[in-house]
This record gives C-alpha cells, structure tokens and sequence, in this order.
C-alpha cells in the first residue's frame, strides 16, 4: 500500500477530516489531500509526528512505498549537504570577522594616542634626518618609515659618496611602533630602537643621536631605494 492511502486509512480510522489533521500538524488542508492522493510526500519530521499521533511504528508507514523512501533520502542526503555548507559557511565568515578585527584593532593602535600625545602614527610614513650627535662619530643619518618598513642611513667619519665603506645603509621589514610614555618603541625584523620625543618635529633615539622631520616627500622613497641598492651589491 502506498504512503498516502495509508496516510488516509490512518486518519479515517482516529475519525479526522483533512481539515482537522492540518491543524494537528500545522499544515493547509490542502497540503493533506495532496499526500493522501500521492502528488507529494511530507518531510521526515512530519512523518514522525504522524507516527507518534496514530501510535505506529514509522517503519509501518515506509513499508512497501520505494519510491517515497527513496524521496526521503534524497531529502536527507540534501539536507546534511546544506549542514555541511552552513558549516563550511559558518567558519569562512568567522575566519574572515577574526582578521577583519585584528586589521581594525591593529590600525586603531597605529593611531592610539597616550596622556602625553603620542601616537605610532606619529613615525609612519615619516622620514627624520639627523640633528646632532653627541659623540661625533656620525656626520649624516637618516631614518625613514613607511607601513611595514624601516629604512636607517648612516654615514660615519669624513664626507664620502654612498658608495664607500663609510656609509651604512639597511631596510627592515615587519615595523612595529608602540607608545610608551614619551617614548616610542621601534621594533622590526632585526632592528630595535627607542626614540624619545623632544617635540613635534625633534626625536632623540637611545645613543642621543637627535633627529628633525623632514618635510620632503620623495626623501622616503629615496632612502628606500638606495638600501636596495645595498642589498644588490
């Protein structure tokens, strides 16, 4: 017998019109008639509920109907495919709100601000050109920030060309710059420096070396350049 005579011998026999049963089931009439006459077959969640209310086995009302047991596995098998995706979804959007927040916090920090006004964003995209040093080992230095990079030049004893042997050129990756009272702390991949703020414009780094910011555009871009230039030879 198929499904849906036996749907209908079922609810003749607890005496429910079609109307009645639907409401059971919160479903239309019409929904009931088409199962009755076989154009559709109900969910596998209403299939368990009709089996609790006329008090038969769910195995009693599959029997001998291939065709809806067949119809129930594909609905089952869609139905784990769409936890499946939810799942895969789920993840993906957790994995990409996880660093859309770090990026957000990460550039908060750059322009977090402290009691004494300091900022990380004070040194990036900026280029400082030495002042004046103590010691009088160092005759020109320039440190040059951008986002992820710090470039440093120095160049020692007697006025040479960037060529010789007195000129120190390097460019790190990985910059970090925190904030730590009047100081900021300048950290890259094999590079570490504290700078102490002695105005807007003036910066002092642990050796004493005093810097100014310059206010050229293309002197970052320069420095850049030229520590690459190092590296290639």
């Amino acid at each position: 017998m198929k499904i849906g005579q036996k749907l209908k011998e079922k609810r003749q026999q607890a005496n429910l019109t079609q109307k009645q049963l639907a409401d059971i089931l919160h479903v239309s009439r019409q929904t009931i008639s088409s199962w009755e006459v076989g154009r559709t077959y109900p969910d596998l969640d209403v299939l368990v509920a009709i089996s609790e209310l006329y008090s038969i086995p769910l195995d009693d009302l599959l029997k001998d109907d291939s065709t809806m047991v067949e119809d129930i596995t594909k609905k089952v098998k869609k139905s784990e495919r769409r936890k499946m995706l939810n799942i895969v979804l789920v993840f993906v959007l957790t994995l990409v709100s996880s660093f859309s927040l770090f990026f957000i916090l990460k550039e908060r920090q750059k322009t977090h601000t402290n009691d004494l006004g300091l900022s990380p964003s004070d040194l990036y995209y900026s280029t400082w050109e030495m002042n004046y040093d103590p010691t009088h080992e160092v005759n020109q230095s320039i440190i040059s920030f951008d986002r992820n990079n710090v470039a440093t030049y120095y160049r020692y004893g007697s006025a040479g060309s960037l060529t010789t042997s007195n000129n120190e050129v390097n460019n790190y990756n990985n910059l970090r710059i925190e904030v730590d009272n009047d100081k900021y702390i300048v950290t890259a991949h094999g590079y570490s420096q504290e700078y102490t703020r002695l105005s807007d414009t003036i910066i002092k780094d642990s050796n004493g070396l005093e810097y100014y910011k310059a206010l050229s555009e293309t002197s970052h871009d320069s420095l850049f350049w030229i520590a690459d230039q190092f590296e290639d030879e």
